[in-house]
């Protein structure tokens, strides 16, 4: 059951905000700083409310992938390869906030 707090409010806006920054890597060139500010504002979030909200290895990951992608200094394979990781943990993100969120 879905309960409208301030917690799962913000969960939902960083869903909003995941679903734009997956569109944003799909259409726009690696070098754009937006999935770098969403990286820091779910790290940021998740590291406030640990027991609560994300899994910080999978974050880091995450972090790690975005960092990668934004100075690009790979070849096209090991470039596909970062961006699947970085897919997995997105979708990660977005089953852990519905899960969040629900609950």
């Amino acid at each position: 059951m879905f309960r409208a707090d301030n917690f799962t409010v913000v969960v939902l806006v960083l869903m909003a905000f995941t679903i734009i920054v997956i569109r944003v890597r799909l259409t726009k060139p690696l070098e754009n700083t937006w999935p770098l500010v969403y990286w820091v504002l779910i790290l940021f979030f998740t590291v406030m409310r640990p027991e609560e909200t994300f899994n910080l290895v999978l974050i880091l990951a995450g972090v790690i992938c975005g960092f990668l992608l934004r100075y690009e200094f790979m070849n096209s394979i090991f470039t596909r390869i970062i961006r699947y990781i970085e897919y997995i943990v997105w979708t990660y993100v977005l089953l852990r906030s519905m899960n969040l969120c629900m609950a």
